[in-house]
């Protein structure tokens, strides 16, 4: 063999060789791929905290111009309406979103979740897109809400291609000032809760909070319907930013005994990731975060829940008065 041709030879691999580099580059893969993915999962976590971070604040800038939290529902004749991320959105950099809300008739009259036709427009934008602030990018759901009521023979009910809202607000425990709405014996409709810092009719303020800034939720992931199929839980599915209460008050029977749908703002029954049967006003805490969800407290801090944390104390920090002795994570 001639010297070019033995030096050619030493230069090539051998099948065994290849092999062996093409094992030795699918287990640094097998290796790296867990880590990439953690990192990932690691920066949409941090984005999804900096959402209830900046929803915090803009609760906070509500309390200092109207010296109070947004209201869980008011009371006007007209039932389905939006509720507090639109009160918000001029905190939040979104005020003229705000105003096209209002020029089509404020927060009093556009029913956008219910009705398609103008005034309400519910199949146009602002209606159908979503802040990035209310989408956690670690949800399954994507930026609108394919786990919201859906009705084929009701086809002005648009919520599944409306804007996502992945955050409610505390609306209370079902341990204090729970009561149970009288309209047509609906069980699982009109149950609620005062005990929040949102709720049908409240005007909290930050005074009122005698649990503590600190010890009491403001917000909470409800990112995620793992564990059920999609549109399995109607009323209780995670619904739109576009629709925030029903008051049923003013239904037919009129009675102040009739009681409110609490859909932007919940009450704390179940543990955070329960995925069994769950009235509307008590769609749990969720989330696609590997052991808990985030959550913004009174105070404007935010921290992360672990999934094994007791319903107990989950149901003290739901409640802004009612004395129990908690100490938040």
């Amino acid at each position: 063999m001639s010297p070019a041709l033995a030096r050619a030879s030493r230069k090539a691999f051998t099948l065994v060789e290849l092999l062996v580099v093409i094992a030795i580059i699918g287990v640094l893969v097998a290796l790296l791929l867990p880590a990439v993915q953690t990192a990932r999962e690691s920066a949409r976590r941090m984005s999804c905290q900096n959402n209830l971070k900046q929803i915090g604040l803009g609760m906070q800038m509500h309390h200092d111009v109207y010296l109070q939290l947004p209201t869980g529902g008011e009371f006007p004749e007209v039932r389905y309406l939006i509720g507090w991320p639109a009160r918000i959105f001029p905190f939040l950099e979104q005020k003229n979103t705000r105003e096209l809300i209002e020029g089509a008739g404020g927060l009093q009259v556009v029913q956008p979740w219910r009705l398609k036709a103008a005034p309400h427009n519910g199949d146009k934008s602002p209606f159908t897109e979503a802040p990035k602030i209310f989408v956690c990018p670690s949800s399954e759901l994507g930026k609108l809400s394919p786990d919201s009521y859906s009705a084929p023979t009701i086809p002005d009910i648009n919520a599944v291609y409306q804007g996502a809202l992945h955050y409610r607000a505390n609306g209370g425990a079902s341990t204090f000032e729970f009561t149970q709405g009288i309209w047509m014996n609906n069980v699982c409709h009109n149950r609620n809760s005062t005990s929040g810092v949102l709720h049908p009719k409240s005007k909290v303020k930050y005074a009122d909070i005698g649990d503590g800034t600190s010890n009491t939720l403001l917000a909470s992931e409800t990112s995620s319907a793992r564990g059920r199929a999609l549109l399995s839980r109607g009323w209780a599915g995670i619904q739109p930013w576009t629709w925030g209460f029903y008051n049923y008050e003013t239904a037919s029977p009129a009675s102040p005994n009739n009681g409110w749908l609490m859909i932007d703002h919940k009450v704390l029954t179940y543990p955070i990731n329960y995925s069994g049967s769950f009235c509307a006003s008590e769609t749990p805490y969720t989330s696609n975060h590997p052991v808990g969800v985030n959550s913004v407290f009174c105070d404007g801090s935010v921290r992360f829940l672990p999934a094994v944390t007791p319903l107990s104390t989950l149901q003290a920090m739901a409640t802004k008065d009612a004395g129990e002795v908690v100490s938040a994570p």
